[in-house]
Formats: structure tokens, sequence, C-alpha cells
């Protein structure tokens, strides 16, 4: 696709004059903060700044995964941290485990960059309105400049709505805060979503949001526009029990017939470069692939390096590599589920969606081409005798039963049994000399509105119209089966399903919890819980080797069986685990923000 390279601030400062004499001293490369935001090229070079800081942060990655992904997919009712044992990715296992506190540096990096974008969006917004502390006017005002406050407000909007969900009543920071200010926890999560609502209203309203123009257009997906303004909007009165309000915004989204959903067999192209931007996009950044640039704002970061490595299968544990993840060292980060894997194989069956999401023992030991092997093209019966592929003999891949994830894998081959023989672009470029996943970060896409809108009519006069578009996604789908009546049970089926391993499950969960239709308590501590249920996969294939360690003949031939895995876990306490504590650094320095719920001591 078309790369989209947004100009970043680099190279220049925003400061404050000292009153210090000795201190004037003319510095190079620094605008003064007094005669910046005074023109449609500062108002452009602060709204890229603001994109570049999202990116960076909200987007990028803590370590060798992002924060915001770990945290609301590792929380889940249907994934496992995994990993190479009880302890590996500690800090991610915590939350699957429910181990986690408010020392937790995850948590910690994702409340920072959160409010670290919303920072940078409302360095827009206070320069180029008069929402500043003082009520000032902006030095500069024009029809670029009401541009760029609109996508600043919905980038703001959306940043707010995502910490209300996380720690319910965080501050709620509407303007640049000045030095002697400290931000307080919102009156409730209530009155950030409304305030979610009316600004997204602001900014549609104010006719000045870049519009996509048509399904084919990639550019507008990797800003804010009129679309995702209204996909958050919805989104939030969603979570704010207001479905009246969600079916609204949500259903002028559906009618503007921007978006659409990609086919059947390519479903599995709305997680890998091959389907950046699509029609079913409706907010991703976008990564560049300007190497000079990359150099000076940190490709690492930039292009969620060492994410590859964590979704990519357990390498040191198999006999040779699989062809789609050829050339990384895979850690074996998240696993889906036993019991939700079988479950997903009974409703979907060989379904595109099901076979994108992840593969079962025998597609993954005989469908898949292995590094190596010299029978990729030969019988099942010399495949299940094959060295090069499986579990080593003695090695196992821990808490993982014998389904394979690969939704979020950074494809390095494009794998045949996901493309046939259509050519697509890999997900990999390079920079220094070491592999970096160049898919773009997920953020919100047309099934999951779809699905929030069929939910939002239940119970309305707009049935007719839910049921459509909940029977739009199943069909797509490729499972067969089709709802013939618009249920909650329906849609909360199909959800689990659809948006998978999202950032999705989690705030469902906690919000069908508190409409009393699921016990989060009696999913997560009950019997055949997640946990009791945690298996590790090894393979019972067996060779004779001669002296120089060559291949002589196989004693048994491949069959993956599962045995049972010990974790470290804590139950969900229902009241508090619903959401996170605030970070202890981030209390002890702000004696105004103090937990809430469960985390209140």
């Amino acid at each position: 696709m078309k790369k989209i390279i947004l100009p970043i601030l680099l190279g220049f400062a925003l400061v404050a004059v000292s009153c210090q004499s000795k201190l004037d001293i003319p510095q190079k490369g620094v605008v003064a903060y007094d005669t910046f935001y005074a023109s449609d090229a500062d108002c452009e070079a602060a709204l890229a700044d603001m994109y570049a800081n999202y990116i960076s942060q909200v987007a990028g990655t803590e370590g060798i995964d992002n924060p915001e992904q770990v945290m609301l997919n590792y929380s889940a009712d249907d994934i496992l941290a995994a990993g190479g044992n009880s302890h590996d990715h500690e800090p991610f296992r915590n939350f699957c485990e429910f181990r986690y506190d408010d020392s937790n540096g995850t948590l910690k990096s994702a409340y920072q960059r959160y409010y670290y974008a919303i920072y940078h969006a409302n360095l827009v917004i206070s320069n180029f309105t008069t929402e500043n502390r003082a009520g000032d006017a902006p030095k500069w005002e024009s029809d670029y400049t009401k541009q760029a406050v609109a996508e600043a407000r919905v980038m703001r909007a959306y940043l707010h709505m995502m910490t209300a969900l996380l720690w319910n009543c965080p501050p709620l920071v509407d303007r640049v805060l000045e030095g002697d200010e400290m931000p307080t926890n919102a009156e409730s999560q209530e009155q950030i979503l409304s305030w979610v609502v009316s600004e997204c209203e602001k900014a549609i309203s104010s006719g000045a949001l870049p519009k996509r123009n048509g399904a084919a257009d990639k550019n507008a997906t990797a800003r804010m526009s009129v679309g995702f303004a209204q996909f958050i909007a919805g989104k939030a009165a969603m979570f704010n029990n207001d479905p009246a309000t969600a079916r609204k915004y949500l259903g002028d989204l559906i009618n503007s017939g921007s978006y659409s959903l990609v086919p059947s067999d390519e479903y599995w192209t709305n997680f890998h470069m091959a389907g950046d931007g699509n029609s079913e996009k409706i907010f991703e950044p976008n990564v560049v692939e300007d190497q000079d640039w990359l150099k000076g704002f940190g490709a690492y970061q930039r292009t969620r390096w060492m994410v590859s490595n964590v979704f990519c299968w357990r390498t040191d544990n198999l006999a040779s590599t699989p062809s789609p993840e050829a050339g990384y060292q895979g850690w074996n980060g998240g696993a889906i589920t036993v019991d939700f894997a079988k479950k997903f194989v009974e409703h979907d069956g060989n379904s595109p969606r099901r076979r994108a999401c992840f593969l079962t023992a025998d597609e993954w030991l005989y469908e898949m081409e292995w590094e190596g092997s010299k029978v990729n093209d030969g019988t099942l019966e010399q495949k299940k005798e094959d060295p090069k592929r499986g579990i080593l003999p003695g090695g196992s891949v821990f808490s993982h039963g014998p389904y394979f994830e690969w939704k979020h894998m950074c494809f390095t081959k494009i794998p045949k049994l996901l493309a046939g023989d259509k050519e697509y672009p890999i997900d990999q470029v390079s920079y220094l000399g070491k592999p970096q996943n160049a898919t773009n970060f997920k953020v919100a896409r047309y099934a999951e509105a779809l699905l929030l809108y069929a939910e939002a009519c239940i119970g309305s006069s707009d049935e007719a119209k839910g049921l459509k578009a909940l029977n739009d996604v199943q069909e797509r789908s490729g499972s067969g089966k089709i709802s013939s009546k618009l249920t909650w049970e329906a849609v909360a089926e199909e959800k689990q399903y659809e948006m998978w391993f999202e950032s999705c499950r989690f705030l469902d969960l906690v919000r069908w919890s508190k409409q009393g239709k699921v016990d989060m308590a009696s999913i997560y501590n009950g019997k055949g819980n997640l946990h009791e249920t945690a298996v590790t996969v090894k393979d019972a294939y067996k060779a004779e080797y001669n002296d120089d360690n060559e291949f002589v003949r196989c004693i048994t031939p491949h069959e993956l069986y599962t045995e049972k895995c010990e974790l470290v876990y804590s139950d969900f306490v229902k009241g508090q685990h619903e959401y996170f504590p605030f970070p202890l650094d981030v209390k002890n320095s702000n004696p105004n923000l103090h937990d809430v719920l469960g985390w209140a001591k």
C-alpha cells in the first residue's frame, strides 16, 4: 500500500522564557513558545507531533510488547500468557493470573503513555482555541487550524475513553495544565464517557474533520476522521449504557457507505501488512518505511520490534522453523485456551476466519511448510515421520494446547494455507539487520462497529437493521451459522469469535457484568476455568539417529498430546479486577489521585 509520511516535530523544542538574566543565552535550534502556534505551518507541525507521539507511545512497545495489548488481551478469559515457563514474561503473566498490583511496570507504562498522548493532543487544542486556562484567544486561526483541532479533539476523546475503560475514574484533562495544577479523579466513568460522546459530536458537527472518500481510501484510515469519531462516540455510548446514542452514531457510520467487510478469503489480511488501510479499517496508525527517518525517530518503537517474537511460536522447542515465521526466534507470547479453541472449531469448522486465527494440530503439523523439511510436498505418511517438523523430543510448548494461534504473527512468508497462490506483501521490514514487524497497529475495524450496532439495536425499533449487521459479520466469517433472530446471546457469541485477541473481550465482559448478563467471578474462578484447564503440549515423536546425528528412521510418528500445566494464579476478585489500580509512582507524585472501587484503601 501507499505509505503515509507525516512531517514530525524534530529539531526544535518549545521553551518558556527564563527570568534569570544569566540564562538569557540565544539557543540554536530552539523555538520560543511565545512566537510559536502562529501559522498554519506551526499548526501542521503540532498536529504531526500529536500523531507521532501517539504512535511512539500508545501504539508503540514497552519492552517486548504493547502495554494496551498486554493488559486487555491477557486479562481475557480465552487467552493465556504462555511463554517459556510459569515465570517467563512475568509482568505480562500478572494480568493473565490477576497477580498485578500498582507497582506493575506495564500498567505504569500504559497509564503514562495515554496521558502523554493526551498532552500532545491538548497542545493543539489549547493553542488554537480558547480552551486553555486563561481563555486566551489563539494567535492564529484558519480553516486548517479548525481541521487540526477537530482531529485533536477526536484523538483526545478516544484516549480518554480508553483510560476510563481501564481505570474507571481517571483524570479528565481537557486542556494543557499549568505547572501549579495537578489532575484529580473524574467524578465517575459515566462523566468521562458522556464527555467523550460530546467531544466527538463537536468534531463531527464542526464540518472540519477529514472524511473517508469511499472504502478504497487508505489515507483516511491513518488519521482521525468522521468515521472514527462516529465509532468512538458509538462505542463510548455502549459502555455508558446508552444504546440509543450508540445506534445514532454507529448507524451513521454504517450508512456512510465508506466502509465494508473484506471478502471471506481475505479475512486474514486484516491483521497483516496485506490488509493495511483496507475497506474494513476505521483507524490504524500507519507504519512508515523511510529508513533515514526511522534512524532519527526510533525504528524499534515505531515498528513494534519484538512484538514479532512474542507472537511467534516457541521456536527453540521446535524441530525446525515453520515457514511463516522464518527468521524469527519465537517466544510463545499468547496462547488460545483449549476449551475456547474447541468451541471455535465446533462453531466455525474450517472457515476462513477460524483458520486465520489459529491452526489445529494436523494443520500445524502437516499443512504448513517447515524450513529444512524434505517432504513439504510429500504424502501425509512421510510428514508423520518427518524429523524436521513438530516439537522436539523431550521438548514442550508451555501453557499451550494443540492449537496454534497466528492471528498476529509476523509473516515473513505468506502461508499458502491462507493465501492460496495469490501474492501478498510480507509483514517484515529490516532495520539495522534486525527483522521488524511493519504491520499497522490495529485500533478500530468495521466488523466491531457492526457488532456494537447490532447489540445496540436489541429491543429497539431497529432490530431488523441490527440483525442485518450481525448477519453481515456471520456471512463473511464462512462459518455457515446465520442467526434468524437478534439476541444478546447471538451477538456476544459472534463477537468473541470475530474479535478474539483484539483487546475487546475483557472490556466486554466488564460491561456485560455491570448489566447482569455475565458473572465474571464464575467465569474466572469457577470449575473448569481457564487456569484450571491450562495444559502444556508435547509431541510423541521418536526417531533413531546414527553416530553422526543423522536421521535413520522414525520410531514413533508425530502425535501431539497435552499434560496439565501448573500456573501461579490468584482468584479474580469481583468489584476489583474489572479495573486497574493507578500506578504507585503516579499516586505518590500526585496526592489528588486516588484508587477507586476494590483498589481503594
